[in-house]
């Protein structure tokens, strides 16, 4: 609510920054929300953070990191971004108090090993706003090498699985900023896989070219295994129930997805047990 008696008549029109304070790169703000947000990795303001994501489980799943070490590491000088999780010192590293020669052995291998990690990992990973690690599998499969998204349009973006406006807008964003390019450049150099060796699945693959969907509490398998299965046994996986989903495999205590999916006749509610019934022995 508005309060017009108390204007003096001396306020100043507020002008929001166009550049990052930081590091100087243009502010991007979606039409639809208020806020202004630096997209360049390399910015100090938020480099901690995305290298804590970039390490995560769920992401590269450099499992001797973790974010207690980042911070140390950033702060003492030895980790300034993210290519140098490749690059890091271990000699100095082993001055530190709790690093002895096992778990120096120990996060040189989890390092070593995170090059090998697909792409779909690596693109979610990057921290992207709004790509989700089933939407980073959808763009990992659209293309044979990760620097062919700088390629796509907003319009082609949009006509992939899954991809709506707010995603295809910040994906088109971070791969037409120089910094995040520079940044992509690096890690390739460094040894990261960059191309899309799962693209296509195997012919007569027993799940090929369905698409499923899991919700509530799996209990013979954790949710990432079986996202893994399917991939593996060449289905795909969707992030939202629709027309085009074909199995919404079902936990303990499914909500509103099973609720959805109950409405709309071509989507086949199974459970988990049916799911492994229908891989290969």
């Amino acid at each position: 609510k508005s309060f017009p008696e108390l204007r003096k008549g001396d306020e100043k029109e507020i002008k929001f920054p166009t550049q990052c304070p930081v590091c100087g790169d243009a502010l991007y703000k979606p039409e639809e929300e208020a806020v202004w947000r630096c997209i360049n990795l390399t910015c100090a303001a938020h480099i901690v953070e995305g290298i804590i994501h970039f390490v995560s489980k769920d992401a590269m799943d450099i499992r001797s990191f973790g974010e207690a070490n980042v911070r140390k590491f950033y702060e003492l000088g030895l980790l300034e971004m993210i290519p140098q999780i490749y690059k890091l010192p271990y000699h100095e590293i082993a001055k530190l108090d709790g690093f002895g020669d096992k778990s120096i052995t120990k996060l040189q291998q989890a390092v070593e090993d995170s090059k090998k990690q697909p792409l779909n990992r690596l693109i979610y990973a990057l921290g992207i706003r709004f790509v989700s690690q089933t939407t980073a599998k959808t763009l990992a499969n659209a293309v044979n090498h990760l620097l062919q998204l700088a390629d796509f349009t907003q319009d082609q973006l949009k006509a992939l699985e899954d991809v709506g406006v707010k995603v295809a807008k910040t994906v088109y964003d971070f791969f037409h900023n120089e910094d995040n390019i520079r940044l992509l450049h690096q890690l390739e150099g460094l040894g990261l896989q960059f191309k899309n060796s799962n693209k296509d699945f195997v012919p007569g693959a027993s799940l090929g070219g369905k698409t499923f969907l899991f919700t509530g509490t799996l209990t013979l398998l954790k949710r990432s295994d079986a996202e893994a299965l399917v991939e593996k046994n060449g289905g795909k996986l969707l992030s939202a129930v629709s027309s085009n989903l074909h199995y919404l495999v079902a936990g303990e205590k499914a909500g509103s997805k099973l609720e959805k999916a109950k409405k709309i006749p071509s989507v086949k509610v199974i459970s988990e047990e049916d799911f492994l019934k229908m891989l290969p022995e």
